[in-house]
């Protein structure tokens, strides 16, 4: 039978939070957060469940998530176990959800709740493109400013549903855990599973509360490492500037070019290994192709490091080409149905990463070259989606778990490597934002946006990702133009702008600029490294997000609002538009703020409700930034 009812047995309230063994999760000292455990039991078929809560004293805030336990003799088979469920009365409310594709990722999306089932989900093996896993149920009345916001966001990185049942009572429903669909887990006596958390956040003042609910929470208890408050340098790729066309030479005139204007960091992207040219082979044999890095790795390292600048390096571990030693000496170490020939996605197989061996290798391949040289940096990259999942490690009634236990190898994989190697500064991407879920950042302190560029198609990729996801986790570069993406040529100034929200860097070939545009890259640096730390720890608010289609304004203002950043878009040029009126938000209405560039004085009652009048920037996809310091 399928049935389970289950009965509150005990509960326990204790300070602090449990570490989820083998999963990403928030984190808490005792007196930052308490914990509440209840123990629920169904004795008909014994198993136990205890659905613990975790409340954040300094944030409104509640992590929820489910273990299990089977105290029966016989085996269990769990075929559904989600993380939340929360019940609201009445039927007055909108969802908003972010959605998109390969490339335009996290589009926002508002809709009003209806009757019956709605919402969002994946069953690609990732968080995906097409759907973030991320909701807010919020007061049909509420704005960026104010209203009544409930958000949630799962703490996970593969499939997952969240959905919303409108109900016959008029009352609503919201749940959020591991998708059922692909979701078949055998338990043994004794043994437990443990469900991934779902983050809830509620906000009193609007869409804009939630949203730095979330960055503090995600900055302060779910990040990790050497990085997670730290300036992270400024870097430029190669990718868009040579695809796989490259070798060592061509790498160190980029990298010296760079270095006069500032750059920090050069990242070699794919087609350094094995016999890589194209994406047609060679992915799992994490080999130095000597014929292009020509003198080897560490000499090509060393020459960078003379320059004064750290070096880094891109992977995609999980994956594997038909061409390619590994594949030819592992055939069965790919994701397979057993008796079926698994389908070919760009070129390319996914590795079996539920077997321990698997991930040894990978890890181990990793190691090596990582030992090799002086590397800084790792850019961790998953093209595609999880297609034919069965392996031929687990026999046929097991074959319901490999979708999660994949997720958890790339975790075990990925808490290995952080931890073996501290220094290093890990990105995750996934053909861009295929993977941009709270589950990455516990790991990675950055994760690539999108493999859009356009500073124009950004405003909308980035203001959805910062509906949830800190600045300073969103990879944003400067590219080249026409953009690879969409052909658009955008002022060089506004690709600059459009990129200090995020982390910063480049992504073109810097020998083939024009002389112009070099010249503003000093001053894009100069401006990185002096608003960094307040994009990075400040308070972020939407000022013209969605209002006005042919203007995208934000601000970030420091924690102790002494400073605050606005930077406004204009998307097109118009005619008889003389100038546009912008209201700052968050400032201390009595106290004096003077702009760095006038030196001009205004109250921040004035700031923010008369506002400053941005002069018509005379072109399309013109930008312009404003900083103000408290006198």
């Amino acid at each position: 039978h399928s049935a389970c009812s289950l009965s509150y047995v005990s509960h326990e309230i204790r300070k602090g939070k449990t570490k989820l063994e083998g999963l990403p999760a928030t984190y808490g000292l005792e007196e930052e957060c308490t914990t509440l455990e209840i123990t629920c039991m169904d004795p008909v078929i014994s198993l136990e469940v205890v659905l613990c809560y975790t409340l954040f004293e300094e944030l409104d805030v509640i992590k929820k998530n489910v273990r299990i336990r089977n105290q029966n003799k016989n085996q269990i088979i769990l075929t559904k176990v989600l993380s939340s469920c929360l019940n609201l009365e009445g039927m007055d409310y909108d969802m908003i959800t972010l959605n998109g594709s390969w490339a335009r990722e996290r589009y926002v999306e508002r809709k009003r709740i209806g009757y019956g089932e709605q919402g969002i989900s994946s069953i690609r093996g990732e968080s995906g493109h097409q759907q973030n896993p991320f909701l807010a149920i919020l007061s049909s009345d509420a704005t960026e400013d104010y209203g009544e916001v409930y958000g949630f966001n799962f703490v996970y990185s593969g499939n997952f549903i969240a959905k919303v049942q409108g109900c016959q009572f008029d009352n609503i429903r919201v749940i959020m855990g591991i998708h059922p669909e692909t979701f078949r887990f055998v338990l043994e006596t004794n043994q437990e599973f443990q469900s991934p958390e779902v983050v809830m956040v509620y906000s009193d003042i609007g869409i804009g509360g939630m949203t730095r609910t979330f960055h503090d929470l995600y900055r302060n208890h779910l990040i990790r490492g050497e990085y997670k408050d730290k300036k992270r340098p400024v870097l430029i790729n190669n990718w868009e500037a040579t695809y796989f066309d490259f070798n060592t030479e061509k790498l160190l005139n980029i990298a010296r070019e760079a270095k006069k204007f500032g750059i920090e960091m050069l990242v070699m992207d794919d087609g350094w290994f094995g016999k890589r040219n194209s994406d047609n082979g060679s992915l799992g044999d994490w080999v130095v192709n000597e014929e292009k890095i020509e003198g080897g790795l560490h000499y090509l390292v060393s020459e960078i490091n003379k320059l004064g600048m750290k070096f880094g390096i891109w992977f995609e571990p999980e994956m594997v080409s038909p061409d390619s030693d590994l594949y030819r000496t592992h055939p069965d170490w790919v994701l397979e149905i057993p008796g079926r020939k698994a389908a070919l996605c760009r070129n390319q197989y996914i590795l079996d990463l539920t077997r321990t061996k698997v991930r040894d290798y990978v890890f181990n391949s990793l190691s090596n070259i990582l030992n090799s040289a002086n590397i800084e940096y790792v850019k961790w990259d998953m093209n595609r989606q999880l297609t034919d999942v069965g392996s031929y490690a687990h026999g046929e009634y097991h074959q319901g778990e490999i979708y999660h236990r994949y997720v958890l190898g790339v975790y075990d994989l990925m808490e290995r490597l952080t931890k073996e190697f501290p220094h290093i500064l890990l990105e995750n991407c996934s053909g861009g934002g295929g993977r941009f879920d709270p589950g990455m950042l516990y790991y990675s302190p950055q994760i690539w946006c999108s493999d859009d560029t356009d500073a124009i198609e950004r405003l909308e990729i980035q203001r959805g990702t910062a509906l949830v996801y800190p600045l300073s986790c969103i990879g944003a570069h400067v590219s080249d133009c026409p953009n690879h993406i969409v052909s658009r040529t955008t002022p060089f100034e506004t690709r600059g702008y459009v990129a200090l929200s995020g982390t910063f860097g480049y992504e073109l070939d810097i020998t083939k600029i024009t002389e112009e545009e070099k010249k503003l890259i000093p001053k894009q640096i100069a401006q990185f490294h002096k608003y960094s730390d307040l994009i990075r720890t400040g308070d972020y608010y939407r000022i013209l997000a969605g209002v006005d289609c042919n203007y995208d304004c934000w601000q970030i203002i420091s924690k102790d609002k002494t400073e605050t950043l606005i930077t406004i878009i204009q998307i097109l040029g118009r005619p008889n538009v003389h100038s546009k009126r912008i209201r700052l938000k968050g400032l201390v209405k009595d106290e004096m703020y003077c702009d760095s560039e006038s030196g001009e004085c205004y109250s921040g009652g004035a700031l923010m409700h008369a506002g400053i009048l941005v002069p018509n920037l005379d072109g399309d996809f013109k930008g312009k930034i404003y900083h103000f310091i408290k006198e």
